[in-house]
């Protein structure tokens, strides 16, 4: 057993050094991302009306897709760090007899993120790398309300935001030095009233450039 477990730390040890991330290197990226939201129900935004008086308090939607722009830099074959900037589509809801048979609320929730995460490298054969991120990331949330009734219309924006705790893993294809396709899920923790927690699912590009020498 003794043997084994040396035999297997020797093969992670060169499976780690085999990685195909270009050292010294700068890329640039994209990616398509679904963002799958775990809901505290009931504590979402809050659609404040003033004449009538009342209150009314949505959920965050479940589903988001998005695109994300990334630049990052490769310290050696095995580590490195990107920064992302993420904008979500808009999800829309309606709700009906928010305050009396009469009147409708609908909304429309979006969010941007922006932040960083480390990744570790780690070689399965001569063009794939197996890949483990963590980083910390700003999430700003947006509703956009309009409150019809009989003729009027109030619209009104709630904005909330907070701070993620992102860990993912996945794996990358590397064409060649400069060009590699990547696919990665992340699970991120919030601290974010009305979301517990996020999963996301990832595919992308990346392309290597070296801009100073």
């Amino acid at each position: 057993m003794k043997k084994l477990l040396i035999l297997s730390a020797l093969v992670l040890f060169g499976e780690i050094c085999s990685a195909q991330a270009a050292q010294n290197q700068f890329y640039i990226g994209a990616d398509y991302v679904y963002t799958s939201n775990s809901l505290d129900k009931g504590s979402g935004p809050m659609y404040q009306n003033y004449n009538p008086s009342f209150s009314y308090r949505t959920d965050y939607a479940e589903d988001y897709y998005s695109p994300s722009v990334n630049i990052g830099y490769n310290f050696s074959e095995n580590f490195g760090i990107e920064a992302f900037y993420q904008v979500s589509g808009e999800e829309k809801d309606k709700f009906y007899g928010v305050w009396n048979t009469l009147d409708s609320l609908s909304s429309e929730t979006s969010f941007q993120a922006y932040g960083a995460d480390l990744i570790a490298y780690i070689g399965a054969t001569d063009k794939v790398d197996w890949l483990i991120s963590g980083g910390l990331a700003q999430y700003e949330y947006e509703t956009k309300y309009k409150y019809h009734y009989l003729r009027r219309v109030v619209k009104q924006t709630v904005e909330d935001d907070g701070l993620g705790v992102r860990l993912g893993a996945g794996f990358q294809i590397n064409f060649d030095r400069y060009v590699s396709l990547r696919a990665m899920y992340r699970y991120i923790f919030s601290d974010m009233d009305g979301l517990k927690h996020a999963q996301e699912f990832l595919v992308g590009v990346r392309i290597g450039f070296y801009p100073f020498y």
